[in-house]
């Protein structure tokens, strides 16, 4: 007897579907077949699927992009991206633990052998993130332009632009440092995530940027940020950026996420374009305890509407690395890469970096993830952290002295 071939592999019955790329408030069915998305509709047939799941009662959007994480285990910095799958998160993005020395290697060894989707902007800097204690542009000649783009240029499938952190770790390159990225970036002709902290020149910084290029952890608190500390106005450069174009992302952290300047920039009406985790080391336990559904509860906390922090998780950073066709979306045709997920109600305290607690209601909790068309459960991946050593808990105690709250 010929076996029937059924429309959909697995529906998706009855959940409250946001795709903010597709303008999708409302309860749908979705259809999955061979991967991708194959039906988006207020009710499909479940007879013509192999597999129905009835999800009444809970929310549906794309799989989750982290447009900022590290994920290269050669770095201090780095962990094991598989954490990411357990949170919703389907699509990661490196923000340049990686200089063109190593690329390859994380490459060979982790990007390729993947279960989840890692794309990458490699560092200035030749290694990449070096150590905390010996910060990667101290010295000028670890910034490559040249080799940089060459790199980028063979890896075009996965990498996705330049990186470089303004501040401490340029010492006194940092505008030198800065325009070394830009050329690379121009070479490539693609975007420059830029790391703002304490001693980062931001209008000469902003100066330079250019249209879709990414200012990363907007609101962090530490000095030297998007805020006039004599005024308590955003930096009228940081205003005309975004009018030309500029993306401002979050890049929570352990140390680029405060209540305080959140709340002063949504006051003034200044929102991120992004919202992602900086997820790393320092950041993935106690007292942080960083994930992206946690950080979109964050923002919802402050008062952001779900379908806006959907949109900034999923949709927004999709655009800003230009596969807006192919992931960030629930449009018929593309990549089967879907979160379920409710929220949950009760009494939670969420911190900020500074570690200043805030009580809220609710926060966004993952029911089931679907990457490439294939059902996966939350807290599916264990994954295993290196070891700490000594020069790691110079970097927690650092936070110690800074907030004297631990």
């Amino acid at each position: 007897m010929q076996e029937v071939s059924c429309k959909y592999d697995l529906l998706l019955k009855g959940g409250h579907v946001i795709d903010p790329s597709q303008g999708i408030n409302e309860i749908m069915d979705v259809g999955i077949k061979g991967g991708r998305i194959a039906d988006l509709h207020p009710e499909l047939d479940a007879n013509e699927s192999t597999e129905v799941t009835n999800i009444s009662g809970k929310f549906v959007c794309p799989g989750l992009v982290d447009l900022h994480g590290h994920w290269y285990e050669g770095s201090l910095y780095g962990i094991d991206p598989h954490i990411c799958l357990n949170h919703g998160v389907t699509t990661v993005v490196d923000a340049g633990t990686s200089g063109f020395i190593n690329f390859s290697e994380f490459r060979k060894h982790t990007i390729d052998r993947a279960q989840i989707r890692i794309l990458a902007f490699l560092h200035i800097s030749c290694l990449g993130l070096h150590a905390p204690f010996a910060e990667e542009l101290r010295d000028i000649r670890y910034a490559r332009p040249k080799e940089t783009a060459v790199v980028i240029d063979k890896n075009r499938d996965i990498a996705v632009g330049v990186k470089i952190r303004q501040g401490s770790m340029t010492g006194n390159y940092g505008i030198e440092a800065l325009d070394k990225a830009l050329e690379a970036a121009n070479q490539v002709n693609l975007p420059l995530m830029v790391h703002i902290s304490k001693g980062a020149n931001v209008p000469a910084i902003m100066k330079r940027m250019r249209p879709g290029d990414i200012i990363t952890h907007c609101f962090q608190g530490r000095g030297d940020g998007i805020i006039n500390q004599s005024t308590g106005l955003v930096l009228p450069q940081i205003i005309a950026g975004r009018k030309e174009g500029i993306v401002f992302d979050v890049g929570h952290g352990c140390g680029s996420f405060s209540w305080e300047i959140t709340r002063k920039a949504f006051e003034l009406s200044f929102y991120p374009d992004t919202i992602s985790t900086d997820l790393h080391r320092y950041c993935v336990e106690d007292p942080f305890r960083v994930d992206l559904l946690n950080t979109m509860s964050k923002f919802l906390l402050l008062g952001m509407t779900l379908e806006e922090v959907i949109l900034k998780s999923t949709y927004n950073p999709a655009k800003v690395l230009h596969r807006d066709s192919e992931i960030g979306t629930l449009q018929k045709g593309t990549v089967a890469d879907v979160l379920v997920f409710e929220e949950e109600a009760g009494e939670f305290e969420f911190a900020d970096t500074h570690l200043r607690v805030l009580k809220g209601e609710k926060r966004l909790r993952p029911v089931q993830i679907i990457h490439n068309g294939k059902t996966l459960e939350p807290g599916s991946f264990p994954t295993k952290l290196r070891d700490l050593f000594e020069s790691d808990y110079e970097v927690f105690r650092s936070i110690t002295k800074e907030t004297g709250d631990l």
